[in-house]
C-alpha cells in the first residue's frame, strides 16, 4: 500500500518538473511596451465640470468682473458653483457655456475684482503692521465660509488687533481670525 501510495504521488510530481524545466527551456519573448491606459477619474463627470469651470472661468472674469467672485465643484453631487454678486443677466448669458453641466449659482457679497484690490492693498499695508506690532500670517479670500463675503485676514492675535484692523479698513469687509506662520513641507 505504501508503495502504491509513494507511486501516486510521484507521478504528478514528475509530471510538474517536467513541464517547469520545458518551459524554462523555452526562449521567452521580451514584455511588449504598450501605452498607459489614461488616468481615470474617481468621480464619474469631474472632467466635465472641471471643463466647465475653466469656461465659465475665463468668460465671467473677462466679461462679467464687476460681479463674478469664483467657480467651485461639487463633484460628488456633480454641480458646478458659480460664485456671483446677484446682477440681472449674467446667470441668463453663463449657463448657455457649459450645456450638459448643472449649475448652481451662489450669491456672493463682493466680486473677485474687488476682493483682489483690498488684498493687494492689506499685503502692501504688511510694514505698516508690522511697525504696530500686529503680525498677519495670510491674506485670503476664496476660503470655506468666506467665499466673496470678506477678506480673510489671518493673525496671530486676533482678539488683541481684529478691532485695530477693521478700524483701519472701514471701506472693506474684513473677517480677522487666528493664523500662524506657514511651516515648509519637507521631502523626508
Amino acid at each position: 500500500m505504501r508503495r502504491r501510495l509513494t507511486a501516486l504521488l510521484s507521478v504528478p510530481l514528475l509530471a510538474l518538473s517536467a513541464a517547469c524545466a520545458a518551459a524554462s527551456a523555452t526562449p521567452q519573448a521580451p514584455p511588449a511596451f504598450t501605452t498607459p491606459a489614461p488616468a481615470q477619474s474617481y468621480w464619474p463627470g469631474q472632467d466635465e465640470l472641471m471643463a466647465a469651470a475653466g469656461v465659465v472661468e475665463d468668460h465671467a472674469a473677462r466679461n462679467w468682473s464687476r460681479v463674478y467672485t469664483s467657480v467651485s465643484l461639487d463633484v460628488p453631487a456633480g454641480v458646478l458653483l458659480v460664485h456671483r454678486v446677484p446682477t440681472a443677466g449674467f446667470d441668463a448669458e453663463i449657463r448657455p457655456l457649459v450645456r450638459g453641466v448643472t449649475v448652481r449659482f451662489v450669491d456672493t457679497a463682493h466680486s473677485a475684482r474687488t476682493l483682489v484690490g483690498w488684498f493687494e492693498r492689506v499685503q502692501a499695508d504688511m510694514s505698516y503692521w508690522q511697525r504696530r506690532g500686529v503680525t498677519i500670517h495670510s491674506l485670503w479670500w476664496n476660503g470655506e465660509g468666506s467665499a466673496g463675503r470678506c477678506l480673510t485676514v489671518e493673525v496671530a492675535n486676533p482678539r488683541r488687533d481684529a478691532a485695530l484692523i477693521t478700524r483701519h479698513y472701514t471701506d472693506m469687509s474684513i473677517c480677522v481670525r487666528q493664523g500662524g506662520p506657514a511651516e515648509p513641507l519637507t521631502a523626508n
